[in-house]
């Protein structure tokens, strides 16, 4: 029953208004179902809004974007270590260069234009991921459909050596994020959307104690808020950021050996050239993992004690 009342209470009091009230201005669907507005968009003529994000991605978050019918999207994401040394960067590692917080590498496959699906494989925890992406809503340029609403899933297997113990069980290994990103396209220049997720762990170890020395755990399925955008500054660049509010009172109250604050909310910026057919993104982050199921739950540096990292993605996508 306490489990209940807490995830209606996050649902209904934290999610549901934030995503309401971000797009207040454009919601015009008034009382008409889904059913009939993708009824309605598949026989009439409303134009649908290309373009709304120039990849899969923003930075860190997925983007309202899948990959087009029989392309092939091939993607390295490469994430060096921290800047500053009080986060163990500094000029001795050239300022996080020497180190390598992740690498992924990632083939996303359109199977229709609605429908995306992928594998990768990162450095952090050797992790396996794959991922599914599918297009429930397209915003249409009379508003008709005033939004865009896409579906993301993935399940990520980690491969890691048990030298923790933590891996006994197969069952272990395996995490899994579930999103929803609802965003429009403002303008020529201006896109936004917001991402209501939750990733579950099938085991997690972290603990601490109260006031009255009680064991509080950490939790299985971790929720939290992301907010992504993108402003076009020239025919082929952008501005990119995204940032992920985490719903959990634990991480809140959770402290490292040394009494500080352990985990911290991502945030990311970034610059994006578009040249032909490749994307390329430039990008500083404070999180060390590069898939959800790592960023969102696991982030340990701050930004204001130079825990961010640069990053670069190179994104090419090939027609089958």
């Amino acid at each position: 029953m306490k489990i209940k009342k807490t995830f209606r209470y996050i649902v209904y009091l934290r999610i549901i208004p934030i995503i309401f009230l971000f797009f207040l201005p454009c919601i015009s669907l008034g009382q008409t179902d889904l059913s009939k507005l993708l009824a309605d968009d598949s026989t009439s003529g409303h134009q649908k809004v290309t373009a709304i994000f120039k990849t899969t991605r923003i930075i860190d978050c997925q983007s309202l974007e899948t990959v087009k019918k029989k392309n092939l999207d091939f993607r390295i994401t490469h994430r060096f270590g921290n800047v500053a040394g009080t986060s163990g960067g500094g000029s001795h590692q050239l300022y996080g260069f020497d180190n390598s917080a992740d690498i992924r590498v990632a083939f996303e496959y359109g199977i229709t234009d609605r429908l995306t699906a992928g594998f990768s494989r990162s450095k952090k925890n050797e992790n396996l991921e794959g991922l599914l992406k599918f297009r429930l809503l397209e915003q249409t340029t009379d508003n008709h459909i005033p939004l865009a609403i896409v579906l993301f899933t993935n399940a990520a297997l980690t491969t890691a050596a048990n030298t923790t113990g933590d891996f006994d069980k197969f069952s272990h290994r395996l995490s899994y994020t579930f999103q929803g990103i609802i965003g429009r396209k403002f303008s020529s220049k201006l896109s936004l959307e917001v991402l209501p997720s939750m990733v579950h762990r099938n085991f997690v170890s972290n603990y601490y104690t109260d006031a009255s020395s009680n064991f509080i755990y950490d939790k299985n399925d971790f929720f939290s808020i992301g907010i992504g955008g993108r402003i076009r500054i020239s025919k082929h660049s952008a501005l990119i950021s995204d940032y992920f509010y985490n719903l959990s009172s634990f991480q809140q109250h959770y402290k490292n050996a040394g009494g500080e604050k352990a985990f911290f909310n991502s945030l990311a910026v970034g610059y994006e050239i578009e040249t032909g057919g490749h994307v390329f993104s430039i990008m500083f982050s404070n999180s060390a993992g590069i898939i959800e199921n790592e960023f969102i739950p696991n982030t340990t540096d701050s930004w204001l004690k130079g825990g961010f990292k640069f990053s670069f993605n190179i994104s090419r996508t090939f027609k089958m």
